[in-house]
């Protein structure tokens, strides 16, 4: 064997050292799922394994020429259908039977969570609690506090920091899937698992680990493919065919070097604003694919380091694992929003960020402040969009920077534009504000479903939306503040996002007209505004 090459079985020379190739994806799989927040978390993971994935593979199982039918009608995207084929019915029901084995403890917290919240929150009425300890069930001993809210409602809190010392096998199921799959073409995160035949190669590693690690890095510098190959656990050769001995395009693009401040928008709600000494970057997500008609940055278009990585709430398209593994090596500090501490529906992102293997990892709550070179950063109040729970980390932003001042709204729906009203002060005269607008957003059960004690019925469910501003909210908000100008942004719509969204917009579609409608209100006052699709960049 050359002391520069491996030999594969295609008997195609691979390089023993070298680079991850630019196409390849580096997908977390919890579980052999599409990683996102609620599975790295342990009760999260466990309701959503208990109530979501084991039932939906259960129903393939039954029911294959079901979810067949759907799955390749494009209208039922992003609905509970397994997209896989009849011959990987026997690999479905030995993955059933496998989660269940694994996750055995898991399932029974699930299960005894909610058949006890279900009781408790029927029965306990003001009366104290403390009889209620001796009922506990045994996965809920010692990992639960029992409290009230001030009108004698029941709530179970989770003692996140106590169960994650539980043996709930969380780690056990991670992996890594480098495949070449176009991102227009994977399958939708909820509902289509990895498993049957895989075009890629699996690396049992947790996320955390320093193997990981450094095949992200792999991207950008070169990697001894023998020993990284080593430390995943696969084989050389199957690893360096994922590898190429010199980099065919830039790895990364040069930092900003010029006067003012420079924003680029990646799609979706990804935005980077960078001056000569700082750079922010704001809710990754990206294209890792450079060759599409749509004009795009990518990955490959961020600075080699970014200074500070501001996270707005723990959605999956603006809290993405995929993306933050693969940033790690790269950012300073990562700021997100403080959770409401115990509540099911509100993990722990800054615990959940370091079973990603980050460590300087900040909190802000509304309001607070962090400097940074050239100037500062504010937590602004996010409202709605995550369909009346009680969640409190989610944030938007205020960035205020050589002068300029960019404000983020992220997906809060401004349904009491008094909230900002009384930021006015602070907010009047924006250089750039950014709204999203997905202002019908899928319902209730589609995200947190799993995590309810009881059955959502269908009228309530459809009511409580993840909507993001219409336009008579937009218009409010951007009435009152008078920005310079106006991006709607966070739609959805990039064909990178397709895997993530589930959505399909048409011209007539409810979040188009109405994004239409704001835009044209804004330039009849006299503001610039444009709804962002793809890329963009300005400089201030």
């Amino acid at each position: 064997m050359s002391t520069n090459s491996i030999t594969h079985p295609s008997a195609r020379p691979l390089p023993v050292r070298g680079y991850l190739q630019n196409g390849v994806k580096i997908e977390p799989l919890a579980d052999r799922w599409y990683a996102w927040s609620h599975l790295m978390a342990p009760a999260q993971h466990a309701m959503n394994v208990a109530f979501r994935y084991l039932p939906i593979m259960k129903s393939f199982i039954a029911s294959p020429s079901v979810h067949l039918a759907a799955s390749r009608d494009p209208q039922m995207f992003g609905g509970p259908f397994v997209s896989l084929d009849f011959q990987d019915v026997p690999a479905a029901r030995a993955y059933v039977q496998a989660m269940e084995e694994l996750h055995a403890i898991s399932i029974s917290f699930a299960h005894e969570f909610r058949e006890f919240d279900h009781s408790l929150t029927q029965s306990a009425s003001g009366f104290a609690l403390r009889a209620w300890y001796d009922r506990l069930p045994p996965q809920l001993r010692g990992n639960v506090e029992l409290t009230y809210d001030l009108n004698n409602n029941p709530r179970i809190r989770i003692l996140e920091e106590i169960l994650d010392l539980a043996d709930l096998n969380v780690e056990q199921g991670q992996e890594i899937l480098l495949h070449r799959q176009h991102d227009s073409e994977r399958p939708f995160f909820l509902s289509t698992p990895r498993i049957g035949r895989l075009d890629g190669l699996l690396a049992r590693r947790p996320f955390s680990s320093e193997a990981v690690r450094r095949l992200c890095t792999s991207r950008n510098n070169e990697t001894d493919v023998v020993g990284l190959a080593n430390e995943l656990g696969v084989a050389a050769s199957d690893l360096a065919a994922f590898f190429e001995a010199e980099p065919t395009a830039a790895r990364s693009s040069r930092a900003f070097d010029g006067e003012g401040v420079r924003i680029r928008y990646f799609g979706h709600a990804c935005v980077l604003v960078e001056t000569r000494n700082t750079s922010i970057l704001i809710d990754p997500t990206f294209s890792w694919d450079t060759e599409d008609e749509l004009a795009h940055f990518t990955y490959f278009d961020l600075p080699p380091k970014i200074d500070i990585l501001l996270i707005s709430h723990s959605h999956h398209d603006h809290f993405n694992p995929e993306s933050l593994i693969q940033l790690r090596g790269r950012v300073g500090r990562v700021v997100v929003p403080a959770p409401n501490r115990g509540d099911l529906a509100d993990p722990s992102l800054a615990r959940i960020l370091r079973k990603l293997g980050y460590s300087a990892v900040e909190t802000l709550y509304s309001l607070d402040q962090l400097k940074i070179p050239d100037g500062g950063v504010t937590s602004l109040p996010f409202t709605g969009e995550h369909a009346d729970l009680d969640i409190l980390s989610k944030q938007c932003f205020l960035i205020e920077i050589l002068g300029r001042r960019i404000a983020f709204f992220i997906d809060s729906d401004a349904i009491d534009s008094d909230v900002y009203a009384r930021l006015v002060p602070q907010l009047l005269g924006l250089d750039i504000m950014f709204v999203g607008m997905e202002c019908n957003g899928a319902p209730l059960s589609w995200l947190y479903g799993p995590l309810s004690s009881s059955q959502i019925n269908k009228r309530n469910d459809e009511s409580r939306r993840l909507s993001g501003a219409n336009c008579e909210q937009a218009w409010r908000l951007t009435e009152r503040i008078q920005p310079r100008r106006a991006f709607v942004y966070a739609m959805g719509q990039e064909p990178w996002m397709r895997f993530m969204m589930g959505l399909n917009y048409s011209p007539n579609s409810i979040q188009i007209s109405e994004s239409n409608g704001y835009v044209a209100k804004c330039q009849a006052a006299g503001i610039e505004a444009a709804r962002l699709h793809g890329k963009m960049e300005t400089i201030l």
